[in-house]
């Protein structure tokens, strides 16, 4: 079939109509240009081009949101892709008023709509999705006060909080919540009118077991995120992320957005083949990005890709890790994702 553009590749998968060939990206942390929109649009865009990716997904700073309602953090110290804390607004659940809702256009929001304006700029017709957490997500980095800065420790402070928080002020949650999801619905839809394509919308590793019960996130997390997600339905382009094994993927197939990103691989979680029977959404996955595309070879690599493919007949897939790649990902399994899809053999 005739050659698509990249935007072109990616609305024709979104649909599940044919494609010339399977759209790719992939994603990490650049950590060292993160502070500043500038820098970041300028290494976001290099990656984009070096790789010859079909759409961009933006990765701000890990914090962001966090540093919204007040947490302030060391950027000279960071274990994996998480700055120490230094302080912020929540030592207790009584705490939980101080979170009210904020200007979406502001302070650390206004900073990251630049880089969404610089990315335009530079980026040509090609899809970009601007990240926002889930509200829930962002409470987690809110309430954990971990011992250490070390990313293990923070982790467990954040599910060990969020269970607290919920345990012993369950209405304070929900209206700080509430706040949370307002504030981030209008930047979303800020992002969206300064030229992203859509969201890519992270629930950050807690819509899975041994975090928060089934129960708990469809009390606390499933009603925020649905509010933050009305916001920008007229968007071409918005992905859900559902982070983490054992993830409760059931709970959000049925959300308004474009396509499905999660791990497919290694993390009990379904496979490609497995979702395109829950859902109708684009799914977005397939390739290991803890294991092959970290450790394996390139030809590793391109069989792992090459099953994706075909598990799905090249149709209504985004060729991707399961997760942002670590920032020593090897660039020949990179190339190697990539030249996947060319190698692939399309359906008629």
């Amino acid at each position: 079939m005739t050659q698509l553009s990249k935007r072109e590749r990616v609305d024709a998968a979104l649909k599940g109509d044919p494609v010339d060939r399977v759209p790719v990206s992939a994603w990490r942390h650049f950590l060292a240009e993160e502070t500043k929109p500038q820098t970041l649009a300028d290494v976001s865009l290099a990656h984009m081009q070096q790789f010859d990716w079909d759409w961009l997904k933006v990765n701000p700073r890990a914090t962001y949101y966090a540093e919204a309602w007040g947490n302030r953090y060391d950027f000279n110290t960071y274990d994996a892709v998480l700055p120490a804390l230094i302080d912020g607004p929540l030592n207790s659940p009584a705490d939980l008023d101080k979170i009210q809702e904020i200007s979406p256009t502001g302070g650390v929001f206004a900073e990251h709509l630049e880089l969404v304006k610089l990315i335009k700029a530079g980026i040509g017709d090609a899809h970009f999705l601007q990240t926002v957490f889930s509200p829930l997500s962002v409470l987690a980095f809110l309430v954990a006060r971990a011992d250490t800065y070390k990313i293990d420790d923070v982790l467990k402070a954040q599910y060990d909080g969020l269970r607290q928080y919920i345990r012993e002020n369950p209405q304070g949650v929900h209206q700080a919540l509430k706040n949370i999801a307002t504030t981030l619905g209008k930047y979303a839809a800020a992002a969206v009118d300064t030229g992203a394509s859509g969201i890519f919308f992270a629930i950050v590793k807690l819509a899975r077991e041994g975090v928060l019960t089934e129960a708990e996130f469809e009390e606390f997390g499933k009603p925020y995120d649905l509010q933050v997600l009305a916001q920008v339905q007229g968007a071409a382009f918005n992905m859900l992320h559902i982070c983490g094994p054992y993830a409760y993927f059931n709970a959000v197939t049925e959300y308004p957005v474009h396509a499905l990103n999660w791990a497919t691989l290694g993390q009990h979680n379904p496979t490609l083949a497995e979702a395109s029977h829950q859902t109708d959404k684009a799914l977005v996955g397939g390739v290991d990005e803890l294991g092959t595309l970290q450790t394996g070879t390139p030809e590793q690599v391109i069989t792992e890709a090459t099953a994706a493919i075909n598990a799905l007949h090249g149709r209504h897939l985004l060729l991707t890790p399961g997760c942002g790649t670590n920032v020593d990902v090897p660039d020949a399994n990179l190339h190697a994702l990539r030249h996947a899809a060319d190698l692939a053999v399309q359906p008629n």
